[in-house]
């Protein structure tokens, strides 16, 4: 599937041009006219998602799986996208303050979502031995992609890349790096914060902190109108981290979003919160629990002493 509908051309990588699109030098890809932020006493908020990023935070052995009891036969975290953009509203308009008629209660404007999808040939080189797993990754990314999409997403930051040999050996190695993603990224929020209305917020999510310096640079008031969705840096695998930076070298007017303190927020129906006190671990069903029962992890539920006679 080819998600690109503007090419601009990169060797070997379909890319969407950063500045022109059939709507016109600096207009928005899903046809909002870039303008006020105010409608009808509302802020609007752009977000800005690290695909590739929020892909792999997805993975089961990544942090949102791990804070989740997922049923057995579901392998990745079954992130919502709509619940994400739900998410991002309700902490927003905590972080903006007011009460009563003068809350303000942000609503989402452009959305942008960037990441690359390798694109295996049919008959790949015998050469490059089992790439059994990058297939699937390649399949599930797309799925990734495509849920995005459809909450509304714009499908133009969707690269595809063609998949070679020397990559092969890169993704085995774990240094393949996809710089056309952080780029395309900061390209399009700092286009919109120079074009935009000075009060419109963007939230950056992504784990790349190495993009920061970039955005300060060109946008002097990022600290009065960026907001990060992150994962608490004390959840990072120190391991994978590629920044040379901390997030404590930025100062921000608001707090971060730390997307794992809500992470029941992010998922379909059905998720609980273990009735334990000493557990209070969010989980998954694939059917929801009866109504009158108290919801019990998999480990509380089996450990509760049987009643005698059941």
């Amino acid at each position: 599937m080819d998600y690109s509908r503007h090419r601009g051309q990169v060797p070997r990588v379909r890319v969407v041009s950063l500045i022109d699109s059939k709507f016109g030098p600096l207009g928005a890809l899903d046809g909002k006219a870039v303008g006020s932020s105010r409608l009808n006493g509302r802020m609007e908020f752009n977000v800005y998602i690290d695909g590739t990023w929020l892909f792999n935070q997805c993975a089961p052995s990544r942090i949102f799986a791990n804070r989740m009891e997922l049923p057995q036969a579901q392998e990745r975290f079954p992130l919502d996208f709509s619940r994400l953009l739900n998410l991002l509203a309700e902490e927003l308009t905590e972080r903006l303050g007011g009460n009563g008629v003068r809350r303000t209660v942000p609503t989402t404007g452009s959305l942008f979502f960037y990441m690359a999808i390798f694109d295996i040939p049919p008959d790949p080189d015998p050469a490059w031995g089992d790439i059994e797993t990058i297939r699937r990754g390649s399949v599930a990314r797309r799925q990734f992609a495509g849920e995005a999409i459809a909450a509304g997403f714009s499908p133009d930051g969707v690269f595809t890349v063609q998949l070679r040999g020397w990559i092969v050996n890169k993704v085995r190695e774990r240094r393949y790096q996809e710089k056309m993603v952080d780029t395309s990224l900061v390209g399009r929020l700092v286009e919109r914060a120079i074009a935009g209305d000075r009060e419109l917020l963007h939230v950056v999510i992504s784990g790349d902190i190495d993009i920061l310096p970039a955005i300060t640079t060109v946008v002097p008031d990022y600290t009065e109108r960026v907001v990060l969705a992150i994962t608490h840096p004390d959840a990072y695998d120190r391991a994978e981290a590629q920044t040379s930076f901390g997030l404590n070298e930025f100062r921000f007017e608001y707090e971060p979003i730390y997307l794992e303190r809500d992470i029941g927020q992010l998922l379909p129906d059905y998720h609980y919160r273990c009735s334990n006190r000493n557990c209070q671990r969010d989980f998954v069903r694939e059917r929801p629990i009866p109504s009158g029962e108290n919801p019990f992890c998999r480990s509380c539920r089996y450990a509760r002493p049987t009643r005698a006679g059941s």
